[in-house]
This record gives structure tokens, sequence and C-alpha cells, in this order.
């Protein structure tokens, strides 16, 4: 890592003939300073002022332009900080000077990097990047505010830089999809596309929008049985308590949540809400005229009249929980927190065209969420696991696999590093897929299979990211599970119809009897 730094601090008044005698006794005080705390191998990595001079901008103003270098160790934009405050008091105490602001000439950082990208890229607030083998070269844009620095900004570029290399060579492999588990094999009972069944059946019924569906009274009936499925078997033996969590995501709970790190990436695509910037029925009174004028809507009109998206609807379901527990120390004795939702839908914006029933825009989750001291949470994933087993394997009778897989949330970092779990155990930080077969696919070995559940122990993300505290001050982590009605009805239709008779019993004693919807001419 090479950094080199191009700035001038800014002063009210010229300085005097006798400030520029100072200056080199100055720079060798600070080079001290800065030294204070390293170790000696690595004193000749941290920032060095390598040249300075004296520019005059106008006849009042004196410019005090510097040059610095360093290393990976103590880089420029670190030094920096140090040197506003020790400049200022210097000229302060000795001359009377103020100091009145900083200007960036030039950064440029060479930043090492595993192997040379496939694809270039550029970033925010960097002008250019030249990429090698092993190097890549940054120029940063001039107009760098010093609060970009003061906030770790710089840092995170860098950052960036080595994440997206990795998360490109990482997205090419298939390591971080592992099936780790497999059920006995079954025999279906069918072998067709489970949404054309579905639709047959009047089961369902597309919306005038993409990828959305209405429930009919069959499937609705057989939704509010998994539901009791799952409460019996699941939630109320391990403890759960049930919530209703919010549909609309404030962007401060996914900043805290990191989910806008990787918005439109491959993994956080969610619906945007905009708000109107006003009420009053004056301001809307030309859309409501030419609508019942024309019987036509005027979407880009309506646009102009909407406020900047303040955040979206929800897409991963517990993130805006978290702002109930948000900035709170909770006593130790409440640990483990234990709870579900599936008071209503979540949106995520499926890519391309209309899809089938099991990839929909509007989904109907049930999320579960476990907070509590990492050993509550080994156990109560391990819990977890067992009893989703025994509702897909023996409830409703599937053949399905586990595979641990690396979530888009987890670090580059993180997905090189972790370890590939026991099969047996679940007590560690990542995510098991529950996959279910689809027989229409094609062959169990080669063809694609359905998620249908998965559980993640998410460690310290959510407890730091919110601030939320245990009494005893010990570290505490989360976890969650997500799986929508959406998926579960596709994989059991997938392998057993939506003729009740074909059904196992342990499913149809919790239908008394699938209720029809209207006949249609």
């Amino acid at each position: 890592m090479k950094y080199e730094l191009q700035f001038r601090f800014k002063f009210r008044e010229k300085l005097p003939t006798e400030a520029k005698e100072k200056i080199d006794g100055w720079i060798e005080e600070f080079h001290q300073i800065l030294e204070k705390g390293i170790q000696e191998e690595d004193r000749k990595k941290i920032s060095k002022i390598t040249s300075w001079s004296i520019v005059s901008p106008n006849k009042d103003e004196t410019d005090l332009a510097m040059t610095i270098k360093s290393g990976r160790v103590l880089p420029p934009h670190h030094a920096l900080l140090r040197m506003r405050k020790f400049f200022a008091q210097k000229m302060g105490r000795n001359f009377r000077i103020g100091l009145a602001g900083i200007e960036f000439d030039s950064y440029e950082i060479q930043v090492d990097i595993p192997h040379k990208p496939r694809e270039p890229f550029s970033l925010p607030f960097v002008k250019s990047i030249i990429f090698s083998e092993k190097k890549a070269e940054l120029v940063l844009e001039k107009d760098i505010p010093i609060d970009f620095i003061e906030k770790g900004a710089i840092d995170r570029i860098v950052r960036l830089v080595q994440d997206k290399i990795k998360e490109e060579a990482i997205r090419g492999k298939d390591e971080h999809h592992l099936v780790i588990w497999s059920s006995d094999q079954k025999t279906p009972i069918v072998q067709e596309n489970p949404t054309d069944l579905l639709i047959e059946g009047g089961w369902i019924e597309r919306t005038s929008y993409r990828n959305q569906w209405i429930f009919a009274p069959p499937i609705t009936a057989f939704a509010e049985a998994l539901k009791r499925m799952m409460v019996e078997k699941i939630y109320e033996p391990l403890g759960f308590k049930n919530m209703m969590f919010p549909k609309l995501v404030s962007w401060e709970v996914w900043k805290r949540s990191s989910h806008l790190s990787g918005i439109y990436q491959g993994g956080f695509e969610p619906y945007f809400i905009s708000p109107p910037k006003t009420a009053d029925p004056k301001f809307w009174e030309e859309i409501a005229d030419y609508y019942r004028i024309t019987l036509e809507i005027q979407p880009e009109k309506i646009k102009e009249k909407l406020r900047p998206p303040i955040g979206g609807l929800s897409f991963a379901q517990c993130p805006p929980f978290w702002e109930y527990l948000q900035g709170k120390t909770i006593s130790d004795d409440s640990f483990p927190i234990l709870v579900y939702d599936w008071s209503g839908p979540t949106y995520r914006y499926e890519s391309g065209s209309a899809h089938g029933f099991e990839r929909v825009d509007e989904l109907h989750r049930i999320e579960t969420l476990y907070i509590g001291f990492p050993d509550q949470l080994k156990e109560i994933a391990q819990k977890l696991r067992t009893a989703f087993r025994q509702l897909l394997g023996e409830t409703l009778d599937l053949e399905f696999r586990e595979a641990w897989v690396t979530p888009w949330w987890t670090g580059p970092t993180e997905r090189e590093e972790r370890p590939r779990p026991a099969i047996d155990s679940f007590d560690q930080i990542g995510t098991i897929d529950m996959e279910v077969y689809l027989p229409y696919k094609g062959k169990r070995e080669t063809s694609e299979w359905l998620e249908t559940q998965n559980l993640s122990i998410l460690g310290k993300k959510y407890p730091e990211g919110f601030t939320v505290k245990a009494q005893s001050g010990k570290e505490l982590w989360s976890g969650c599970g997500g799986g929508s009605f959406e998926r579960y009805v596709s994989a059991f239709v997938a392998q057993k119809g939506i003729n009740p008779n074909d059904w196992p019993k342990s499913v149809v004693k919790y239908i008394d009897r699938l209720p029809e919807g209207p006949t249609f001419l």
C-alpha cells in the first residue's frame, strides 16, 4: 500500500517570516509525535511530510502547501487530522493566526489487490482507477470535504476496492453453496409445474401487476393450516411469542442493518416509498381532473409531486423489529428473546418478466427471530433446524435437503475464512437453506431445488448495529429464519398435487375441508 496526499492549509492572514523559519522544526516535532506507539519496524511505513512550500493565493492570505507520503501504516488522511490540530495550535499560540480550512490538490493511493479484476469498475469520489495484476492505482476527486475523512470514508474506499475484487471471484465459485444433508428420496405424486396446477385448480389468480397473486379460498385455507402446523410443532414448544413488525422501513433502519451496502447488488432489491409533497387537495386537483376527463393516469406528473424516497417496503421482515430494542439495555434473564411474525407481506423486486408462484414480488413470509448469548443462539438454532426438518420431512412428507450457503450480507473476508459446519450441528455464524426437490424440473442430481426455509446465525451484527446491550455487558448474538407461504405451497404441490386425497394424513388433519371458490362461466 502506498499513499501520496497533496493539500494546503489555508490561513486567514499572511504568514510572517518568523513562521516560515519555524516550519521545518515543527515538522520534525510532528514526525516524532506520529512515531509514538508505532513499532520500530513500522516507522518507515507511517506518514512523512516530504515537502512543503508557501503559496499566496492573494495579497491578504497564505497557504501552506504540503505533500505527505506513507505505506500501509498511519496513512496521510489519518495523519492530516492530527496535523490540523497541531499546526492550528502552533500558528495560534505563536502568531495569533487562525486556520481557515484545508484544500486538497490530489490524493493518489496504490491499493494492494489479490489479482486484476475481470471487469474494471469505477467508484464514487474516485476520479480514476488503473488496475494491474497486484495493484489498483486510485486518484481521488479534489473536492473532498474534511468530514469525509473524519467519518472514515477514505478507508472504506480502500476496503471497497479490495472487497469488490474478492466478491467478483466468489460469485464465480460453487463453494458458497454446499449440500450438507439430504432426506430420504420420496416418490412424487405429480410431475407438473405447481403454478400451473394452482391456476387450473382455481387456487390462485394473477393480478394486473407483475409477480403478484390473489389467494383464493382453497390456498388460503392451506396457508392457515400451515400456520397452525408451525405454531403447534415449532413456535409453542420452543417458547416463541407472536409479534407484528412494521412493513414500512426507513433508511435509518437499513443503514443500521447494513442492507444498503448491498442495494441492487444481487441480494437486496427493495421497493422504495416516496410520500407526496403535500396532501392539499388543490395540489393534486389537476391529477384528479385529468383522470376524470381522460380515464388515464399521468405517472410522470405524479412523480413530480412526490418527495424523495424515505425508505421502502419491508424486504427482510426482521430489520424494523430492531427499533423495538434499539438503544436499550436488557436484563440477562430476558434472554433468549424468541419471536415470530407473519402479520403481512414483504416485497422484493424480481428482475425480468413474470415468474411462477414460487418467485413473487409480494410474498407472505413467516419470520423467526432469536436473540441471546452465543451459546443460547447455537442451541436454539439447532432446535429450530430439527423442528423445521420434522415439519418438512415428516408432517409435509417432502423430499428436501440442507445447504450451507454464503449469504449476500457476509463480507468477502468472512466468506473466505468461515469454516464449513459439521452436518449434525449448527453452531457457527452462517446460513442453512432448506431446499425442496421439484420433480417437474428434472433429475434430482442436476435440477434446481427450491429454497423453502432458511435459518441463520448472524452473530453480533444486529445487536451492535442497533446498540442493544445485555445488563451484564456480555456479547449478544441474533439469528433469524424465513420462509414464504408461496414457496411452502409450491414445494408441497410440486410433490403432492392439489388433491387432498393424495396428501399425507399429517397434513389433512389440519384442514377440515378445502373451501371452494366461485364457479366462473
